[in-house]
């Protein structure tokens, strides 16, 4: 495993805080993105160049890229792991950022087209605070070719018999529509191997594919499309994701009760409550990933990200002053 090929010190700022069945047919579905209960912010993940960047290039990259190496006093940082491998990169860049202005986003190099699998990582654990809900908010772009990689995905605790609880929002590397947003991946709990055997498409299709809760659950795909390859265009576009577990520690006890949200700039793509997403074997959340594994995609690609912002409660959509326990490093 190769963390973090090439570059210097960029200097960052990073505030993290670690905090010990009849059919429903709504016209309206209660909101998975409302808050639930008092926002708080346990991480907001930006970054300020304060040395001069170098030129930089990904083992098997045909195309140098500015970026900045991730110092260890970062990878070290409660809460976060970053590195890549398999050709990939990871750094900083300063670039234009969504306001016009310049920012030093967090950039992620797939130089190896077809099956290469490149692998870049940026991952936020919650594991000290046993939740199952997460609020999640940042900024992302794909300038380049659009291509597939996982994106986001949430993992649970019990990593025994590959029970993972993964729920995965990616970028499509089927050739459905290469970079598309389309689904969200879950497992609906009925095996102890939970990962994405279940999904809410977007675009409305087979409703059915939700598994043990449909019927019950309450599911809306206002858009009634993916967010497409060419919407991404160039820009920056703004996400909100929630994400929360079904309740129950047994499969007497369990509770239907897990939600999905996802909105992009202003956007509401899906909106669903009521839910089986997790096998109760699988325990609280464990963390949140960024970029992760491309697999097939016929094109090199770039993916960014800027102002991560992971909280409990609801989403932080607001400007926050650094928490006292904010980390620094230069």
């Amino acid at each position: 495993m190769n963390f973090l090929r090439g570059g210097l010190l960029a200097g960052l700022t990073l505030a993290s805080v670690v905090l010990g069945s009849t059919p429903v047919l709504a016209a309206t579905a209660p909101s998975a993105g409302a808050p639930d209960g008092t926002p708080q912010l346990l991480t907001e993940l930006l970054f300020n160049s304060t040395t001069p960047m170098e030129t930089t290039q990904a083992a098997t990259s045909t195309t140098p890229k500015t970026l900045v190496s991730l110092p260890s006093s970062f990878i070290n940082t409660p809460g976060w792991s970053v590195g890549a491998q398999n050709g990939g990169a990871i750094g900083v860049q300063a670039t234009t950022g969504p306001n016009g202005s310049t920012v030093d986003a967090l950039v992620g190099d797939y130089p190896v087209a077809g099956n290469g699998a490149d692998y870049e990582w940026a991952n936020y654990s919650v594991a000290s605070l046993n939740t199952e809900d997460v609020y999640i908010e940042f900024w992302a772009r794909m300038p380049g070719a659009k291509e597939g990689c996982k994106f986001v995905k949430i993992f649970g605790q019990n990593l025994i018999q590959g029970s993972y609880a993964n729920t995965t929002i990616a970028t499509n590397y089927t050739g459905v529509d290469y970079g598309a947003l389309w689904q969200v991946a879950f497992g609906d709990g009925t095996s102890v191997a939970n990962d994405d055997q279940n999904v809410i498409n977007l675009n409305g299709t087979y409703p059915q594919w939700i598994g043990r809760s449909y019927g019950t659950a309450v599911v809306e795909t206002p858009q009634m499309s993916n967010f497409s390859s060419a919407d991404w265009g160039t820009g920056w576009h703004h996400f909100l994701i929630h994400v929360k577990f079904n309740s129950g520690t047994t499969s007497q006890n369990e509770v239907p009760n897990g939600e999905y949200f996802l909105e992009v700039d202003g956007k509401v793509y899906a909106n669903a409550t009521g839910l089986y997403n997790r096998n109760p074997a699988d325990g609280p959340i464990d963390q949140i990933d960024f970029f992760g594994w491309a697999q097939g995609d016929p094109s090199a690609f770039e993916l960014d990200y800027y102002d991560i912002r992971i909280s409990t409660g609801g989403f932080m959509n607001s400007p926050l002053p650094d928490p006292p326990s904010n980390v620094a490093a230069q």
